[in-house]
């Protein structure tokens, strides 16, 4: 596609979304630990404006190379390649670089290779796998079929000790090698450190995949001030429709408090718009990722189209799903930036920007891409690599110990065969049970999917509004066919509420599967989700004893799943907005899209794929991939604060430090300050002993050790204590608030464990 340049134009400016004005404030930044290695050079180098040492003239109190046995090799024939290439380290057994740190905290790890020509070590055929802190960075990697002569990886690492290991494996009768090695500082405010600890900055690795400057050039690592590398997005941009490459000058763009931190300045100056503007059409640039990993995506927009009386919303889309609503700041040349978590479930990435309905101007544009990998940690791989280099008598051990294991793994899989057998049947026989409607019957029940009765989209597709034949209101979820998790969650809602009857659970009426689309029917819920009470516009605020009852009825509807089913049920997705509420505020535990069996009672856990909404997920099983029903407890702890505070979980229009509403409410229970966070509506008209009791019980269910968190049980009961104790308040005060009736109608719904039946 013919690209048009524009001289100088005007131009404008996903889950875990960050909402974050570039204004941070930074004279300059120099970096505490700076570590640029030149690894087998016998003189300094200078790479892209900055010199690296050689390996060998560093002070051994602050750097070290262990090693049994290594060998340096340099080359001048490299005339296109930096000299810094012109070199390097060979390991033949395990190795490492360590580095001595000065100052906590996040910091850049980049490593560089190229394969020097070497009459006596193919270096091409070399097997590369390194590890920092039990994460495997690179595995194995070769430049056999490697399309570049040389490769850079970038990653970021939180380092919490006072050093820093870099170890390097070789491949069985094979050989490792690097040619330059950085360790170098970032600052601070360049990760968001200050979400809840259930957001995985704080201590996961990433690595940098993408950092595309769109719109413009190629920028290298010296027009950068943290050293990094910008290419152009011009092999990735993929669209039917023109587009614009439209720039300003670097001087336009407005950072006073801001020197080049976030993105240098030139990312902000170019960007692409489209062409032939209009709404329903996108901007789209599409990248390769592994499916089942988890992603960081930064997109960075500046301001360069609107004016005082046109401003621009543009919809952010990650593969074709909406993911947030950007509104221009309606300054001229502001940068801004966007951070959404992307779960991949295929091998291709496509970011995508288009008009919003809100905007009033009929384009969208974007500056800049940056996609980065969540590394797993993967402590046996750090195993399995020494083992490569043993003696063979540990290798026949091995081989004996590998046998008797595979004996054990297939009598293990046939168990797992004939329980997935079975697994499949009951999950056969739950279809069957339901009642099971036609596609004409949906369509009639909507109105042909009337949008004026849509009422709701989510992961799985969109819930419309429906009335059956015999005049049943319910709500009918239709499965988007160009998602992929729509297929398992539609089995999986199936398989779990077809055998689950509770009060305080969602009823699910049936189904439909029928000419590829994919539908649930459940009772239809009145009065929306509990977040449209607490911080919507569209009903009247909660009062204490209502909020209470629905957080009792919640927590009686997850003490259910936890320990009333035959298999107890984790349903991994707790949240205010899949609390729904029915004509009498009764509220019912819905969306188990998600939702997964229990460990079995010889187990603590099960080990599964992080999925859940952040801002409620529990940071231990972020961490170690271990669900169990404390998890459930955690994000629980979380809706509390908002029955509390009438806040969301996650805020992106708050300032940085009260985005997260968990972190936000924690750093103000510290100061003692907590009670400025409190609903404003609720002031005067509760017994604060009441609120105290809940609120304690949040920071429980908020332990950052899941040993530590309370059950479903004590929770239930701490709020029936905390409703015992407003109920007494208010006969002490002749019921002056005169709340009682709604509370009786609340109360009604607790013990009735029937269901309407269609």
């Amino acid at each position: 596609m013919m690209m048009l340049e524009v001289a100088k134009c005007t131009s404008f400016v996903l889950i875990l979304l960050l909402n974050v004005t570039c204004r941070e404030s930074f004279a300059s930044f120099h970096p505490i630990d700076n570590y640029l290695v030149a690894c087998g050079s016998s003189h300094n180098v200078t790479f892209q404006g900055r010199t690296f040492v050689p390996d060998t003239e560093f002070e051994h109190s602050n750097f070290q190379i262990k090693a049994e046995k290594s060998l340096v090799v340099s080359s001048k024939l490299n005339n296109t390649l930096s000299p810094l290439y012109n070199s390097a380290r060979i390991f033949f057994e395990k190795a490492s670089y360590t580095f001595k740190i000065q100052q906590h905290g996040r910091h850049w790890i980049r490593l560089h290779f190229h394969p020097l020509p070497d009459s006596n070590h193919n270096m091409t055929f070399a097997l590369i796998t390194v590890i920092i802190d039990g994460y495997v960075l690179l595995d194995n990697f070769t430049f056999v079929n490697y399309s570049n002569s040389h490769l850079m990886k970038e990653y970021t690492v939180s380092v919490t000790s006072y050093e820093l290991i870099v170890t390097f494996i070789p491949h069985r009768n094979s050989l490792v090698f690097v040619n330059a090695i950085e360790v170098v500082t970032m600052p601070d405010v360049l990760f968001p450190y200050n979400l809840n600890p259930s957001t995985p900055f704080t201590e996961s690795i990433l690595e940098t995949v993408y950092r595309l400057n769109v719109g413009g050039a190629s920028i290298n690592a010296q027009n950068d001030t943290l050293s990094r590398s910008w290419e152009s997005d011009e092999t990735y941009f993929r669209s039917t429709i023109t587009a614009l490459n439209i720039s300003t000058s670097v001087s336009a763009i407005k950072h006073p408090d801001f020197l080049e931190i976030t993105a240098p300045p030139m990312v902000y100056a170019t960007a692409k718009a489209m062409g032939s503007a209009s709404r329903g059409y996108r901007l789209n640039w599409v990248f390769r990722v592994r499916p089942n990993l988890l992603y960081f995506v930064r997109v960075h927009f500046c301001d360069m189209i609107s004016n005082t009386t046109n401003y621009m919303v543009v919809d952010l889309f990650m593969n074709g799903n909406r993911t947030t609503e950007i509104r221009v700041s309606g300054d001229f040349a502001e940068p801004y930036y966007k951070d959404v978590l992307f779960n991949a479930t295929e091998e291709t990435l496509t970011v995508s920007v288009g008009p919003s309905t809100m905007s009033t101007i009929e384009n969208a544009t974007l500056n800049g891409i940056e996609i980065m990998k969540f590394i797993n940690r993967v402590d046996s791989v750090l195993t399995k690599s020494s083992e490569r280099i043993q003696t063979n008598k540990k290798l026949k051990l091995v081989i004996v110990i590998g046998c008797g294991v595979f004996v054990l793994a297939f009598l293990g899989l046939s168990f797992r065969y004939l329980k997935s057998c079975r697994s499949k049947k009951n999950s056969v026989n739950a279809y069957e049970f339901l009642r099971h409607f036609t596609l004409h019957e949906i369509q009639q029940a909507t109105k042909n999917f009337d949008a004026v009765l849509l009422i709701g989209a989510g992961g799985f597709g969109k819930v419309y509004k429906g009335k059956l034949e015999n005049g049943k209101i319910v709500a009918i979820k239709v499965a988007n066919p160009e998602s992929r998790q729509g297929l398992g969650e539609f089995h999986n809602e199936i398989e779990l509420l077809s055998g689950l009857r509770h009060s305080n659970l969602v009823s699910l009426i049936g189904c439909c599967n029928e000419d590829s689309e994919l539908v649930l029917v459940y009772n239809y819920m009145a009065n929306g989700s509990l977040s449209s009470h607490l911080y919507g516009r569209d009903f009247v605020p909660l009062s204490w004893k209502q909020r209470l009852g629905i957080g009792i009825g919640a927590a009686k509807g997850l003490l259910y799943l936890h320990t009333g089913a035959k298999q107890s049920i984790i349903h991994r997705d707790v949240k205010t907005t899949n609390i729904l509420l029915d004509e009498n505020l009764v509220p019912k535990v819905a969306d188990f899209g998600i939702s997964k069996k229990g460990p079995l009672l010889d187990k603590s856990h099960v080990t599964t794929h992080v999925k859940g909404s952040f801002g409620y997920l529990d940071p231990e099983y972020f961490r170690t991939k271990f669900l169990t029903k404390k998890s459930d407890v955690y994000s629980f702890g979380v809706v509390l604060l908002e029955v509390i505070c009438g806040k969301p979980a996650l805020d992106d229009a708050l300032p940085t430090q009260q985005m997260n509403l968990a972190f936000w409410a924690l750093s103000c229970h510290k100061k003692g300050t907590f009670h400025e966070m409190m609903d404003p509506y609720l002031t005067g008209k509760v017994n604060m002993e009441s609120v105290n009791k809940v609120l304690e019980l949040a920071w429980k269910c908020l332990e950052e050790r899941r040993v530590n968190r309370p059950s479903m049980g004590y929770i239930l009961c701490q709020l029936e204590e905390a409703l015992h104790l407003e109920l007494a308040s208010d006969v002490l005060n002749n019921n002056k608030n005169g709340d009682s009736s709604t509370y009786a109608s609340v109360g009604n719904g607790f013990v009735d464990d029937t269901e309407d039946v269609v």
